[in-house]
């Protein structure tokens, strides 16, 4: 699990219309994070909100 990971997805969500999608169907149900780990992302909650301080620093964007 990492910080990295987080940010990888995080940005890939920025990107990837269909994978942004996949993940809103899923609702926040467990069966997302099994999605996630297969596809290589592996964090927790923790490292999430981390990683979105790095990719909104990266973007310029100022969290609500």
């Amino acid at each position: 699990m990492s910080i990295a990971s987080a940010a990888a997805y995080i940005r890939r969500m920025r990107e990837d219309v269909a994978l942004r999608q996949t993940m809103n169907d899923f609702d926040g149900s467990d069966a997302g994070w099994e999605y996630l780990r297969g596809e290589g992302f592996e964090f927790t909650m923790d490292e999430f909100k981390k990683a979105q301080e790095e990719v909104y620093k990266e973007y310029g964007v100022t969290p609500m």
